[in-house]
């Protein structure tokens, strides 16, 4: 039943199960872009807002998919589609910044960076560094690295100088013209000074920082510039990179977190070269899983069921088999195993279901082991359904089914031996003789016990139907033919017959045939003491003419005219009642060998006294 139900409220499992590799593509893809999105959004104010609608999804998902589809609550489950859509809404205008600031970076993107800075640059930034944090001098100092920051230094003053420590602490000289804002270096070359930063919230910084500080991380975050700062209040060394702001850095560790973020190699005690990875990006690598996965798997649950479309009415035969030997499982209920089902899926897996529902029914088979048989006999049809390998296949589930139990019953099999015998009808047949005279018949065994209803022991005989080709014989003819061995015993079914088809030798005694005689009349045969007494007459002359049917020998039956054949009444004084009309049966005189057929027949007379006749 819980299978049932993580089936029904998730959607998603049989996908899994039938398409791991699409389902893990899925996951992939969507992951990916929940990263790039938590990238885009990580340090900046967008963060907070991140953080909760991941609660709230992943609150809402549980509670809706899980328990309300498990409860029945339909119209919670009907409120959650619009709180998406809702939820979809408010997103787009609370990170309405972070996501044009993504439109930016994305339509910046190269397939190829260019190349990286040379370690003259690195140096002449740790030396421009030491000098202004020595003398407590502010600056602020932007590196190019794949998008582009011109639009950012056509705004200032382009100088298109090659780099140098004198040249930066120059620049940012107090009370120079060109000091208050911010450098742009591009490759090997200062680009522009007095350029102005795009600036950061300050809750995403922190209020202590000040318009460098803000200015950097905003650098930083709308575009991949790393971004270099000097405080002028006390002199520390701070490096922004993607909105992250890492600060206290000494010389030493200024030069290396500048070669690791812009590629460079740097030699280690002359031997071998390696790229410098600070150690809390592993830890910020698992924050970051924190949050994507589980955002991932919300989304594509989301997605999944959203996707789900289903059909009603599908008809479903559904077949037992039983891998116990010497055992056999019957449906009780319903009759003959048909169930009207609802099925959901993806539109795909619902249309080919429907083709292959179109002209017949879907017919499914379940195979019980002898574990399956210890339990009860009555199973929920949507549980049994969801876990046959068919359904599986079609990787659509079972939601409702009309209906709703199956019930069935297991017997173990009996098999006895019985004799053979031919069904001729009303033809007389001899010479009889059957090869082999018996068979070896398997059936339940409830259908062979007369206290369960079943056959009795005189009643085990094999009746090969043959009265429709004794028809068509002629008298005297010797028939020789292979017959099957019928599927049923007395009305009961055989589960296996051994042999299969027994072979005849039987002639044609006389071919029967029957005749049709026409409004033949009613004698009336009484006493003479019970005429003395009574006078009889007919209540309707009509009735006394019948039609009646006789068979027999065909050349019997030609020849025989209507009068050998005579129908009459006989009217005796045990016959006399209180009432003066009498019903009475026809009997029937007939040559050797004919009879009348059909039922029995009754005509109306009436016993009047002679003395009430009297005037």
């Amino acid at each position: 039943m819980l299978d049932s139900a993580l089936f029904k409220s998730i959607g998603g499992l049989r996908d899994i199960r039938s398409e791991p590799l699409v389902v893990l593509i899925e996951l992939l893809l969507i992951g990916l872009s929940v990263n790039w999105c938590a990238s885009v959004l990580q340090g900046t104010r967008g963060t907070r807002p991140l953080r909760g609608l991941l609660t709230v999804l992943v609150v809402v998902a549980l509670v809706v998919n899980v328990l309300a589809e498990r409860a029945g609550w339909e119209r919670l489950s009907l409120l959650y589609g619009y709180f998406l859509i809702g939820l979809a809404l408010i997103a787009l205008v609370a990170f309405q910044p972070e996501l044009r600031r993504a439109v930016i970076r994305a339509g910046d993107v190269r397939l190829l960076r260019r190349g990286t800075p040379q370690s003259r640059v690195i140096a002449a930034l740790v030396q421009s560094a030491r000098y202004l944090s020595r003398n407590r001098y502010g600056g602020l100092i932007a590196l190019q690295r794949t998008v582009d920051l011109t639009p950012y230094a056509e705004k200032g003053t382009i100088l298109n100088a090659d780099i140098s420590a004198s040249l930066l602490n120059t620049i940012f000289f107090p009370n120079t013209a060109l000091h208050d804002l911010g450098v742009i270096i591009a490759g090997n070359r200062i680009l522009a000074a007095n350029c102005q930063f795009p600036v950061a919230e300050s809750d995403e910084v922190g209020a202590a920082l000040g318009s460098r500080h803000l200015a950097a991380v905003g650098m930083s975050y709308e575009t991949d510039a790393l971004v270099l700062v000097v405080s002028e209040e006390t002199g520390t060394i701070s490096l922004a990179d993607a909105g992250k702001l890492t600060r206290f850095l000494s010389l030493d560790e200024l030069a290396d977190e500048l070669a690791a973020r812009l590629g460079v190699r740097t030699k280690d005690h002359g031997e071998k070269t390696k790229k410098l990875i600070p150690t809390d990006r592993i830890w910020r690598g698992l924050r970051r899983l924190a949050v994507v996965i589980p955002l991932t798997l919300v989304i594509w649950l989301a997605a999944n069921q959203a996707s789900l479309t289903d059909i009603d009415g599908v008809d479903v035969e559904l077949s037992l088999r039983l891998n116990v030997p010497g055992s056999v499982v019957d449906i009780v209920q319903p009759s003959q195993g048909r169930f009207k089902v609802k099925f959901q899926g993806s539109f795909r897996a619902i249309e080919r279901l429907r083709d292959r529902t179109l002209t017949q029914p879907l017919r499914l088979s379940w195979e019980l082991s002898e574990r399956e048989l210890a339990g009860p006999r009555e199973r929920r049809v949507i549980d049994l359904i969801n876990r046959l390998p068919e359904v599986e296949r079609l990787r659509v589930s079972a939601v409702e089914a009309r209906p709703e139990q199956l019930v069935f019953e297991a017997d173990e099999l009996r098999t006895v031996t019985m004799g053979v015998t031919a069904a001729t009808g009303n033809i007389r047949v001899s010479d009889q003789r059957f090869e082999p005279a018996q068979v070896r018949i398997t059936m339940r065994r409830r259908h062979l016990n007369p206290q369960a209803g079943g056959l009795p022991e005189s009643a085990w005989q094999v009746v090969l139907p043959l009265e429709e080709r004794l028809r068509r014989a002629a008298a005297g003819e010797l028939i020789s033919e292979i017959v099957p061995v019928p599927n049923q015993v007395g009305g009961f079914p055989v589960v296996s017959r051994e042999p299969r088809e027994v072979r005849v030798w039987l002639r044609v005694a006389e071919l029967q045939t029957l005749r049709r005689l026409s409004r033949l009349p009613v004698w009336v045969v009484v006493s003479p003491e019970l005429l003395e007494r009574y006078q009889i007459e007919r209540v309707d002359p009509q009735e006394w003419l019948i039609d009646v049917e006789i068979e027999g020998d065909q050349t019997r039956i030609e020849s025989l005219a209507a009068s050998d054949v005579r129908a009459y009444v006989p009217v005796t004084s045990d016959m006399i009642s209180s009432t003066p009309e009498l019903s009475c049966e026809v009997r029937f005189d007939t040559p050797e060998g004919v009879r009348v057929v059909g039922k029995k027949r009754f005509v109306q007379l009436r016993l009047m006294r002679h003395e009430e006749l009297v005037p």
